[in-house]
Order: C-alpha cells, then sequence, then structure tokens
C-alpha cells in the first residue's frame, strides 16, 4: 500500500502537469480496489517502536545536525529515483494522509439504537461499535438489521473519506511544487 503510494506521489512530482489526472484516478482505483466488505477482518501487525521508511511524523527533513540522518535520507531518496527534496516532500504528504486517515472519524447508525464510529483507515484503527437498550430491545433480528446497515454505511463513508483525503494530499503537493 503505501509503496504504491509513494510511486503515485514520485510520478506527480516528475510529470505533475500531465500526469496528475492519471494518477489521482489510479490512486482512486486503486483505493476501490482495496475495499473489502463491511466484515472484512484484516490481519493487525504488532506495533513497533522503530520508524520504517514511511513513518515520518511529517519532519520528514533530516535535522541539521545529525548528518548520518542525512545520509540515510539521501540513500533512501536515490534508491526510489528521487531528489531529496522531492523525497522530503512525499514523505511530508504520506505523513499528512496518515494523520488524517487516522484523525477524521465517520459516524453512522442510529444513536439511539446502534452507532458505528470508525476512522477512515481500512482496516480501521479505531472502531466503535454502540448498542444501546433501544438497539436491543429491537430483537436478534431488528438490531442484526441495524448493525449491519450502520456498517455498510459506515465503510462508505469512510470510502469516500480516504477519497478525499487522498485528493487533499494531491493538493497538497501541487501547491508545494508551485513553491
Amino acid at each position: 500500500d503505501s509503496a504504491t503510494l509513494v510511486l503515485l506521489v514520485y510520478l506527480s512530482i516528475v510529470h505533475y502537469r500531465v500526469i496528475m489526472k492519471l494518477s489521482f484516478l489510479a490512486g482512486c482505483l486503486f483505493l476501490l480496489s482495496r475495499q473489502g466488505s463491511a466484515f472484512h477482518v484484516a490481519p493487525r501487525l504488532q506495533p513497533s517502536t522503530s520508524l520504517g521508511m514511511f513513518g515520518g511524523a511529517g519532519a520528514a527533513a533530516p535535522k541539521e545536525d545529525n548528518p548520518e540522518e542525512a545520509k540515510q535520507m539521501a540513500q533512501m531518496a536515490q534508491a526510489m529515483g528521487m531528489s531529496v527534496e522531492e523525497y522530503t516532500m512525499a514523505m511530508n504528504a504520506r505523513a499528512r494522509l496518515e494523520k488524517s486517515l487516522d484523525n477524521t472519524m465517520v459516524k453512522a447508525g442510529k444513536a439511539d439504537t446502534v452507532q458505528v464510529e470508525r476512522d477512515l483507515n481500512n482496516p480501521a484503527k479505531k472502531f466503535e461499535v454502540t448498542i444501546t437498550e433501544g438497539g436491543k430491545a429491537l430483537g436478534k433480528e431488528g438490531l442484526s438489521k441495524e448493525l449491519v446497515a450502520a456498517l455498510k454505511k459506515s465503510a462508505e463513508e469512510a470510502r469516500v473519506g480516504r477519497a478525499k483525503a487522498q485528493r487533499e494530499m494531491m493538493e497538497y503537493i501541487g501547491e508545494q511544487l508551485k513553491k
């Protein structure tokens, strides 16, 4: 997932005016192809304290007092066929997208029966289902029907939110290229 997104960012940087519309469509198609059903469960990775290639928290530029970090970043940029500036912009865009996906929440369902709240990630990192006494009073079939509807609606809203977040990332890249 991350490698594909970085590739899209790279193509946008190198061929911005010609490729912008195509990369946006490819990204949307990629996100659409990654959609599972509301009941799709993906394996979770164990949390790690080490930062991988895409672990930047928006501070993609190497620290001025750390030449080793600057050298490592230059090597990563070269390995991807980018300049350090392009790589830094791509990592900042990726970090912004990740933050947006983590912090934007969607709610679906009815607060008085069944409500689903989740972030925009697929699969969601934060996923809460609230079933009230009113929901329990619907009975097994009624509750099941409400829950399925809320799950489907939340999955759809998250899909739309991811597409919007990716559009915002592409706009950010466009703004950075104009500078």
